[in-house]
Parts: structure tokens; C-alpha cells; sequence
């Protein structure tokens, strides 16, 4: 693939390669491997590398007779009916260094022939690859440069670790970082295929309604059956499979050709546990994207990427992008000391931070700031419920007294000790109820191999202020 993201590109030296090796046995690599119209076909016609090669130049040659008639007659001559220089040359009337001349012309517009069809080819295919995504629902993604370099680094094809979960508690980003990722791997063709699965139950939209989302919860089956209706719609057009044989399908798919598929909300899936072993057995040389509000430290050969909130930084400026976007100008324009106390509200959350932008067309900043920080108002308990509901549910007395906890916590974490010390708590209650909500991405735990601290984000810290004491009772 070249640095723009262009289809590749098939040399006249890989062209010439090719039509030499017409009559040899295939025993190799194509040299016409790269593109991945050769790679379709080999898939399609499930035949060895030489034949597919063949067929491929016989389909760009058929192309070329309709504009250049004598090309075609010269490449068949040459290396199809294998005739001498010295022949071709009595045949054409010309000399010796005329044919070569002439071969060179010939073989370099066969290679503009297969480039035409390659575009042609991989255009029709990305546009699937990118129906196969929702929606984004950003313009742009902010503060996440460094993220995306370290997980595409991880999504690089052929290597481990082969399931990669981005984890995080709810509105940080991680579907919209996914799908940035999936968008950057189709346009630069690092995988030949890619899928995407939600397992979402709901949405929160910038007016602050939950909607419910019309589909079944999400079940390790019925996934299957969702990836291979993605990957493979000829089955389900046309055979009628039992489970079993739909799972096998899929994985010899998987093996034979690397795919990057995403399964995102992870962790409403019915069956989780059942799922987890599943995948394990699919991946490599595909590979997994899993997003997640809960951490699956307990699940082995998962490669670990939490998501925080924005810093301050990266908060302002999406503030003021959002801002633009939704025609909002005095929010655009105001200083960093005019939007601080927004940040200082909901933190670093993306999804709060573009509710207040939101809701900024119909109240004036402060009122919108007072509601949440006061959990009044149905925009205010939504986004809590959105975000917390799910997880406080799940917590234990013991776990849910801690986390009550936390805004007492240097905004920048504190030690289990001190946190223990600060509830009048055992430190083992303290160490299991940490270990969690750590789980559940309500607490975050930072620092070295010899030290942790322990700290929650600017939004769950207002939240906890108002809307938990009332779930609490």
C-alpha cells in the first residue's frame, strides 16, 4: 500500500515477472502478490498462485486488446506461445531492438491495465469495508494522536497480541477511537478485511435521552451469526447452517485470511465468559478489537488499553470545536478562564463535555453547570444513569462505600493506606472493593510495579456529589 493510501501500484518489472513465469509451476509467491485484486481472485477461485496470476493477466490482456491489438499479439506471441525475439522479429518485419522497444511499451501498459483494474477493485471494496461501520459521530477526534499510534502499532497485522481491548468507563470515546482506527486500516489497506459488531443497548444523544436500541441483547450466537452475515453473506443466502457448522465456517475464514474485527460494548454481552474462549480460538492471524466499560484482566492473552478522560487541554479544545461545528460563536470564542469551570464540572468526559456544548442553544453555561453539579434536571440524571448506572448496580455495599470515598482522594490519587485510613476502613475490605471498581472502570489505578495510586475522574467525582446519594437510597 503506498504512504497515501492508495491502492498498490503492480511494477512493470512485477508485470514482466509474471508473464515470464507463465508455463512454470507454481511453486512460490506471485509477483503480482501485493495487489489485492491477486488476493480476491486467490480467494474466489481457491486455485494455486500461478493460475491466478495467469488469470489475472489474461483478464488485463483482453483489456488492452480492445485499445492496443498488436500489444496483445506480441505479450501472446512472446511468452504464451513462447517465440524467439528473432521469430517475432520476421513476424513484425522490424528489428531485433525494435521487438524489445516495442515488449517494453507492451508490458508497460499491461501494467497501467492491472493498476486500472486494482483501483477500480479495491474502491468498490472499500466502500463495502466502510458500510460495514456506523456512522462516526465526531468531525474530528481530539487528544488521541498518541493513542492512535500505539494501538495501530498493536493492530499491525501478523503479529501478536492478537485481542486488543480498549477499556474505559462510558462516554471517554472508545467506539469513536475504534472506529478512527477501522477508518485508518481500510484507507491504508493494512487488512484485507475488517467487521464490526455492536453489542450497544442504548444511546445518549447531545439532547441528553437515553434511547433504547431496537435488538435483542447480544449473545456469543448470536454474534457468530452477525460476523458471518457481515463476512460471508453467501452462507446465509443460501445454505441453511446449524451452529456448529456456522462457527467453523467462520474460523476457517479467519484463519486463511487476517481480518481486524471489532466487537464493541463489550461488556453487555449475555455471555461473556462463553464469548472470551471463543475468540481466543478465532484470532491469529486475525485479530480482535475489543471495546469495554469493564477491564478483562481475569481473561489471559488480552492486550490492555485503558482510556481516560481529555486533559484540561484537549477538553477546551474540543469544547470550542464542538462549538463551531454546532454554531454556537460566543461558546467558540470565550477564554480558557471563561470554559475552565466546565471542565472543572464533568472533567475530561467527551461525551458530558459535548452535552453541555449541547445544551448551550437553550440555557445560559452556568445553569447548564449548577444542573449537573446538583444532578437536576432529566439531562443531568440521564447522562449519570448512562454512564454509572450499570456499574453502581453491581457493586457490593462494601465497594460502593469506597467509591463514596474517592472525591476525598487527592484529585491526583492516593495510596490504598490512605484511602482506607480516610473511610476508617481495613485495608484488605479496602484492597478488595478497589480491585472492583478498578474492574469497573469507576476508580482508576496509575503508578509503578512498587507503587499505585488510586483516583477517579472529574465527572464521577461530581457525580458522586449528588446522583449516587439518591441511587444509594
Amino acid at each position: 500500500m503506498s504512504a497515501q493510501g492508495r491502492p498498490t501500484a503492480p511494477t512493470v518489472a512485477a508485470v514482466r515477472s509474471a508473464l515470464k513465469q507463465w508455463h512454470r509451476e507454481s511453486n512460490g509467491a506471485s509477483p503480482l502478490g501485493a495487489l489485492y485484486l491477486y488476493r480476491k481472485t486467490m480467494r474466489e477461485l481457491e486455485r494455486n498462485p500461478r493460475y491466478v496470476t495467469n488469470h489475472l493477466l489474461f483478464q488485463a490482456m483482453e483489456e488492452l486488446q480492445q485499445r492496443y491489438d498488436q500489444d496483445v499479439k506480441l505479450l501472446q506471441l512472446h511468452y504464451l506461445d513462447q517465440w524467439p525475439i528473432n521469430h517475432l522479429a520476421n513476424h513484425f518485419n522490424v528489428a531485433e531492438s525494435t521487438i524489445y522497444a516495442m515488449q517494453r511499451k507492451s508490458i508497460k501498459r499491461l501494467a497501467a491495465i492491472l493498476q486500472d483494474l486494482e483501483n477500480v477493485t479495491y474502491a468498490t471494496h472499500k466502500q463495502q469495508l466502510q458500510q460495514r461501520l456506523e456512522a462516526p459521530t465526531y468531525a474530528e477526534l481530539v487528544g488521541v494522536k498518541s493513542r492512535m499510534k500505539q494501538l495501530l502499532s498493536k493492530l499491525s497485522p501478523g503479529q501478536a497480541p492478537w485481542l486488543v481491548a480498549i477499556e474505559g468507563l462510558g462516554g471517554v470515546g472508545k467506539t469513536s477511537l475504534a472506529d478512527a482506527l477501522l477508518r485508518h486500516v481500510i484507507d491504508e489497506q493494512h487488512y484485507d478485511e475488517i467487521g464490526w459488531v455492536s453489542a450497544r443497548q442504548q444511546r445518549f444523544n447531545l439532547g441528553g435521552l437515553i434511547t433504547e436500541v431496537a435488538a435483542p441483547a447480544l449473545t456469543t450466537t448470536a454474534l457468530i451469526e452477525a460476523l458471518v452475515r457481515q463476512l460471508m453473506p453467501e452462507l446465509t443466502q443460501t445454505l441453511i447452517l446449524g451452529e456448529t457448522e456456522l462457527l467453523g465456517r467462520l474460523r476457517k475464514r479467519l484463519k486463511q485470511t487476517p481480518h481486524l474485527v471489532v466487537i464493541d460494548n463489550l461488556e453487555t454481552l449475555t455471555d461473556l465468559a462463553t464469548l472470551l474462549p471463543t475468540l481466543q480460538d478465532l484470532a491469529n492471524p486475525s485479530k480482535f478489537l475489543l471495546t469495554s466499560r469493564v477491564g478483562l484482566y481475569t481473561t489471559p492473552n488480552v492486550y490492555h488499553y485503558p482510556v481516560g478522560e481529555l486533559e484540561e487541554e484537549d477538553a477546551l479544545r474540543l469544547i470550542r470545536q464542538e462549538a463551531v461545528t454546532s454554531n454556537l460563536p460566543a461558546l467558540a470564542a470565550s477564554t480558557a478562564n471563561e470554559l475552565r469551570p466546565i471542565y472543572a464540572t464533568v472533567g475530561g468526559n467527551p461525551l458530558a463535555l459535548r452535552l453541555v456544548v449541547g445544551q448551550s442553544h437553550i440555557y445560559p453555561l452556568d445553569s447548564i453547570l449548577k444542573h449537573l453539579r446538583a444532578a437536576q434536571g432529566q439531562s443531568a440524571e440521564n447522562l449519570y444513569t448512562y454512564i454509572y448506572w450499570r456499574a453502581w448496580e453491581s457493586l457490593d455495599p462494601m465497594s460502593q462505600d469506597v467509591l463514596l470515598i474517592m472525591p476525598l482522594v487527592n484529585p491526583q490519587g492516593d495510596e490504598l493506606e490512605v484511602i482506607a485510613e480516610a473511610g476508617a476502613m481495613a485495608i484488605e475490605e479496602v484492597r478488595l472493593a478497589l480491585n472492583h471498581l478498578v474492574t469497573l472502570k469507576l476508580v482508576d489505578a496509575r503508578g509503578g510495579l512498587q507503587e499505585r495510586r488510586y483516583s477517579i475522574h472529574g465527572l464521577t467525582r461530581t457525580f458522586l456529589h449528588e446522583q449516587v446519594l439518591r441511587w444509594k437510597l
